[in-house]
C-alpha cells in the first residue's frame, strides 16, 4: 500500500474512533513532548485510558511531504472549540 494511503487511513481511523484497528507494528513507538510510548500494546492501552484526550477530533491537513518510507504531515486537530496545530512524522 502506498504511504500516502496508509497515512490517510491513519487519520480516518482516528476520526472514526477506531484506534484499536490502527495499522501499527508490535514495536511501534509514539514520541511527543510528553515522552515516548514503546510498543503497540502500551500505546493502545494508554489511548484506552485517556479516550477523552485522544478521541473526538476532526483533522484538517495543512501540508504533507512524502518520501519512500517516511512522511511529514502538518495538520490542525479540532475538537469542539479546541484547536491543536501538530506536525507529525510517520515512518
Amino acid at each position: 500500500m502506498e504511504l500516502k494511503n496508509i497515512v490517510e487511513k491513519w487519520f480516518s481511523k482516528w476520526e472514526q474512533g477506531d484506534f484499536l484497528n490502527l495499522h501499527v507494528t508490535e514495536n511501534f513507538r509514539h514520541t511527543s513532548p510528553f515522552g515516548t510510548i514503546k510498543g503497540k500494546i502500551n500505546y493502545l492501552n494508554f489511548v484506552k485510558e485517556n479516550k477523552d484526550k485522544f478521541l473526538g477530533y476532526q483533522f484538517k491537513i495543512k501540508d504533507e511531504i512524502y518520501d519512500n518510507e517516511k512522511a511529514c504531515v502538518c495538520y490542525t486537530a479540532n475538537q469542539d472549540d479546541f484547536n491543536l496545530d501538530v506536525s507529525g512524522c510517520y515512518y
